[in-house]
């Protein structure tokens, strides 16, 4: 979905500029990829839950059986 998001929201920005009568030439610094880090800490937050854990410390879905927990 993310590039088609892209490439409507370019054509809408387009659009606009034209209506506007805006002249010139616009161009968008591309970002780079989040930090590793905060990738990986989101994964294991979404998917904490499919992960098996000490009894102890488990939340109610992990004492699931696994086939109930995917």
């Amino acid at each position: 979905y993310a590039d088609a998001s892209v490439e409507l929201a370019a054509d809408f920005y387009d659009a606009e500029r034209v209506a506007a009568r805006v002249t010139g030439r616009f161009t968008v610094p591309l970002v780079g990829p989040p930090p590793a880090e905060k990738t990986e800490s989101s994964q294991r937050w979404a998917t904490k839950d499919v992960w098996p854990r000490e009894r102890e410390q488990a939340t109610p879905a992990q004492l699931e059986p696994l086939d109930v927990r995917l």
